[in-house]
């Protein structure tokens, strides 16, 4: 039996929805960490509710990427598959991000009854030069499942995939009564455990490879977390004391993070009756003098995009996450993109300010609300905080977070602003309106409304005040601009081309670059933060690079910019076009940017 050692990994769990891919993903994730290695995570999760069994919309799985380094995205392309049936194999075959020595683990369970369609997938494998496995589930096994009513045949998976990585047999039945201990009764976890020891045992007897990667011993508390639930605590965090929301893929995870903590910390969770009724809450909420938030993804920022306008003109404090999926309308909700950068900086009507953050990680999601509640307090404008799905649901291990418990925002720390690349807003900050109180206070009247006024509050349609309205509020953006310091890069300052990003493409990107330095591609990269104003000095950073060309998941092509290479150009006035700009839901990978970036230069 060969052991092979490798530096990293990549595999995939692919099953129907509902039967228990994600939840696997989660018991190997929590051993994987146990052994010492690094792991990320991304669920594959159907966009249609309960879709038919043995379907190509019902493909559910999770993919994990290990490694004995630090990772920072899913990777490249995966060395192995096991699926539950054909359908599953053929649908996430098609795509393409198997490597040519990948192997595929396929339950040949269902072939008697579709021996045409096994057939065509199987020939479509060898088209494909994929080394195929067929493999049965013992019957000891599948009476177990009968009797389960069709469940633990994840467990079984669990099993081989154990044996497969080498995994400590013990310590992954540890985490598996960790994860069911206190939901399953004695007799049915014997028989879950049972699945699992199978698994592990007709691994043995049918797989004749085994990988393994290599173990670091971990100092200090760790945490398991994925992207919605650490902006859910960084929003505790930061103070914020309401989150008014409506569900909506792939946001509502923040608010079902809220609503099991919040009430602890002294916080209020509104589930609205829309979009529309939520955020005029988050927006009631801040009149009053309580730090709120609401949360979206692109069907709901549509809806709300009147009131952000209103809190601009009002200027009353708003922060607004946004957790993108793929558009437009309804679109595929469960896959990624990064296409509302637009839709953040002008979806209202008029000359309306805002601020955009971007979240590049899972620790960048605990901080942004710290620094977006500075801002919205200290300006009185709008903040959006664009996550999307592939940082909102892929796990991390990471180093437990220093807490700030933010009570007001002149307390926010250096380390917050150094994250996003911004020092401190220098004072003093002017307003449209002079009387900024709170209601109640005794002669503290404030007039709130979405008309223009003067600086005394009082509404005025006069040509040389409405410009005075509009100066006043950009300025509290320039303030922003004076503020920023030059943002994240990786390689050296100066190269033949600068590949610039945003969000969830940094962590592919910053690979990427470190692959083109050790095969001598003269490459750097750029990451921004803070999306939206750019700072100052980015003139000057870009004229020293030959090419300037943006990596994003958003759609591009040579006579259509994407978002962010359309802002830079007109930021720039440079000719910057997409390096990738691609709306295939899918996440980035390091290997295509690299080898994008040699054809280019060639």
């Amino acid at each position: 039996m060969s052991l092979e050692k490798r530096p990293v990994t990549r595999f995939e769990l692919l099953m129907d929805a509902g039967t228990g891919a994600q939840k696997a993903g989660d018991i190997l994730l929590g051993a994987f960490v146990g052994m010492g290695q690094y792991v990320y995570v991304e669920p594959m999760i159907p966009a249609e509710i309960s879709p038919p069994a043995r379907s190509r919309p019902a493909l559910s799985g999770v993919i994990i990427r290990l490694a004995d380094f630090d990772v920072t995205n899913i990777g490249n392309d995966t060395d192995l598959i096991l699926a539950a049936h054909e359908i599953v194999l053929d649908r996430r075959l098609d795509d393409n991000e198997f490597n040519p020595a990948c192997k595929v683990l396929l339950d040949m369970g269902d072939q008697e009854a579709n021996p045409d369609s096994y057939e065509m997938v199987l020939k479509r494998c060898t088209k494909l030069g994929l080394s195929v496995i067929p493999f049965h589930v013992d019957a000891e096994s599948q009476e177990i499942v009968k009797q389960l009513g069709g469940k633990g045949q994840n467990l079984h998976y669990l099993g081989m995939l154990s044996y497969i990585y080498n995994m400590d047999e013990e310590m992954v039945q540890k985490e598996i009564i960790k994860t069911f201990g206190k939901k399953l009764k004695e007799e049915i976890m014997a028989k879950n455990i049972t699945l699992y020891h199978n698994g592990y045992q007709l691994a043995k007897e049918k797989v004749f490879f085994r990988y393994e990667v290599q173990s670091h011993k971990r100092t200090g508390e760790q945490i398991l977390i994925d992207g919605n639930t650490s902006l859910s605590m960084g929003i505790i965090d930061a103070g914020i004391k309401l989150y008014s929301g409506y569900p909506i893929t792939p946001a509502s995870s923040i608010m079902h993070n809220l609503a099991k903590n919040f009430p602890a910390y002294g916080g209020v969770v509104h589930q609205a009756e829309d979009e529309i009724a939520a955020i005029g809450t988050a927006v009631g909420s801040y009149y009053a003098g309580m730090p709120a938030v609401t949360a979206t993804s692109g069907p709901g920022l549509s809806l709300k995009q009147e009131f952000i306008g209103f809190a601009t003109a009002a200027e009353i404090p708003l922060i607004l996450i946004d957790v993108q999926r793929s558009g437009p309308s309804t679109g595929m909700p469960t896959k990624t993109e990064q296409s509302d950068i637009l839709a953040a900086l002008c979806g209202s009507h008029g000359d309306y300010t805002k601020i955009i953050l971007g979240v590049s990680n899972i620790i960048d999601c605990f901080y942004a609300p710290h620094l977006a509640r500075y801002l919205t307090e200290k300006l009185r404008v709008p903040v959006f905080i664009l996550s999307d799905f592939q940082t909102a649901n892929s796990y991390k291990v990471l180093a437990k977070f220093p807490l700030v418990q933010m009570k007001n925002v002149e307390e926010i720390p250096d380390f917050v602003l150094d994250r996003f690349h911004i020092k401190r807003l220098t004072e003093p900050i002017q307003m449209v309106r002079n009387q900024q109180t709170l209601p109640g206070m005794e002669g503290g009247m404030r007039r709130i409304t979405g008309l223009n006024t003067d600086e005394n509050g009082k509404i005025s349609y006069f040509s040389d005040n409405h410009q005075r309205s509009h100066a006043v509020r950009n300025e509290k953006i320039h303030h922003v601009r004076r503020a920023l310091t030059t943002p994240e890069m990786f390689g050296k300052d100066s190269n033949e081309i600068l590949i610039v990003g945003w969000g969830s493409s940094r962590g592919a990107i910053e690979e990427a670059i470190s692959m083109c330095e050790k095969n001598g591609v003269p490459a750097s990269g750029m990451n921004f933060r803070v999306v939206y104003p750019f700072p100052l000095m980015l003139k000057e950073i870009f004229a020293k690079f030959k090419r300037v060309m943006t990596v994003e998941v958003a759609y591009g092509d040579m006579l259509k910019p994407s978002p962010l290479a359309l802002l830079l150009r007109a930021e720039t006035l440079k000719d910057i076009h997409p390096l990738i700009a691609d709306a295939t839901g899918r996440p980035l990978r390091p290997r295509i940017i690299m080898n994008k970036i040699q054809e280019v230069l060639k």
